[in-house]
C-alpha cells in the first residue's frame, strides 16, 4: 500500500456564473472513471456546513456564519476570517485526509480540486480599499491558531481563472433564485476585478495561472482544462489516459 501518495491541487476562479461549479464537477467525474481518488474544497469566500458535500461536513460554525455574511452588518474582518478558516482546512484536506483516502483506496495519486483561490481573495482586500494586496493576502486578521497561513502554503498547483463578458454572466442568473439580487450585484461589483486579479498575486506564483474564456461552452473549457493539466502537470485524463509526475 502507498506510503506517500502524490497530491495535485487544481482550482478553478472566476467571478459568479462563470462556470466554476461545472468545471469542478467534470474533473471529478473524469477523474473518478479513472479511477483516481479526489475531493471538491472551498478556497475562498465560504461553505455552506450543511453536510450535502464530502467536502463541505457538517459546521454549525459555517451555519451560523453564512447567515451573517448575507446581512448588511457582515464587514471585511468576518470575510477575513472566513478565508482564514477555509485556508486552514484546506491545508487539513490535502495534507491529512485526501492522502489518507488515497492510501485506503491503494493509489500513489489523489487530486484536491479547489473551489475559488487566491484570485478570489484579493477581492475582499481590494474592497477594503488595501492598496499593497500581494503582501497582506493573509496579514489581515488576528493570528491563527496552529500553522500560520500565506498565498505560498495554499496556492493550488494550478488555477484556472475563468472570466467572461459581463452579458453573458448575467443571462446565466436565474430570476426565480432566492439569492438573485445578490448574485447579480455580486457580478456587478467584481466581474472586472478578476480580470487583473493576477497582478495582485505573488509573482513567483502567477505562472501557476491559465486563463480560460468562461462563455465558451462548458465541455470546450473543460477540453482546454485537459490539456493543460496534462501539458504543465503531467496529468493524462483522456479517455484513455493515466496519471504522471
Amino acid at each position: 500500500m502507498p506510503t506517500n501518495p502524490h497530491i495535485f491541487s487544481i482550482g478553478f476562479d472566476g467571478p459568479n456564473r462563470v462556470g466554476k461549479g461545472m468545471q469542478c464537477d467534470l474533473l471529478q467525474a473524469r477523474l473518478t472513471s479513472h479511477g483516481i481518488p479526489s475531493l471538491v474544497v472551498r478556497g475562498d469566500g465560504s461553505r455552506t456546513g450543511l453536510g450535502e458535500t464530502t467536502g463541505d461536513p457538517v459546521s454549525a460554525w459555517w451555519q451560523d456564519i453564512n447567515r451573517w455574511l448575507r446581512t448588511p452588518a457582515a464587514d471585511t474582518e468576518t470575510w477575513n476570517r472566513t478565508s482564514y478558516r477555509l485556508a486552514r482546512e484546506l491545508i487539513v484536506w490535502r495534507d491529512r485526509a485526501l492522502p489518507c483516502l488515497v492510501r485506503q483506496r491503494g493509489k500513489s495519486v489523489g487530486v484536491l480540486i479547489v473551489d475559488r483561490s487566491l484570485p478570489s481573495r484579493t477581492m475582499v482586500l481590494r474592497a477594503a480599499g488595501v492598496t499593497d494586496v500581494a503582501n497582506n493576502l493573509y496579514t489581515l486578521q488576528m493570528p491563527s491558531r496552529g500553522r500560520k497561513i500565506d498565498p505560498f502554503l495554499v496556492c493550488p498547483d494550478m488555477i484556472f481563472l475563468l472570466t467572461a463578458p459581463l452579458h453573458v454572466l448575467l443571462d446565466r442568473l436565474d430570476p426565480a433564485d432566492p439569492k438573485y439580487a445578490f448574485r447579480k450585484e455580486l457580478i456587478l461589483r467584481t466581474r472586472r476585478w478578476f480580470e487583473d486579479a493576477e497582478k495582485y498575486i505573488p509573482a513567483v506564483l502567477r505562472d501557476r495561472i491559465v486563463h480560460l474564456d468562461g462563455s465558451h461552452d462548458a465541455t470546450m473549457i473543460f477540453s482546454e482544462v485537459l490539456v493543460m493539466l496534462r501539458a504543465r502537470l503531467g496529468i493524462d485524463l483522456a479517455e484513455e489516459g493515466s496519471v504522471g509526475t
